[in-house]
């Protein structure tokens, strides 16, 4: 009877311990079994995705620039037309 209360200590025990070695691991890069030329494209993939979202960024900022002038073009038009009436 008294073997269960070892269980519930043990148990969670090896767990927190089998989670702190795997996370030791891949910090320290044992999992890492990639040969030096899949490091490497997998630099060129993260540059190339990096370059990719500066001129996403860009893009954006040139469309945020449109939609501004646009509503200052439109709020300028219902200004006129209120001065008109």
């Amino acid at each position: 009877m008294h073997h269960f209360g070892i269980w519930f200590i043990l148990l969670p025990l090896a767990v927190v311990v089998g989670i702190v070695f795997l996370v030791a691991k891949m910090f320290s890069g044992i999992f890492s079994r990639s040969e030096p030329q899949e490091r490497v494209d997998e630099t060129r993939m993260i540059q190339e995705m990096y370059s990719s979202m500066n001129r996403l960024e860009e893009r954006m900022d040139v469309l945020e620039t449109l939609l501004f002038e646009q509503e200052k073009r439109d709020e300028g038009g219902k200004a006129d037309a209120r001065k008109d009436s």
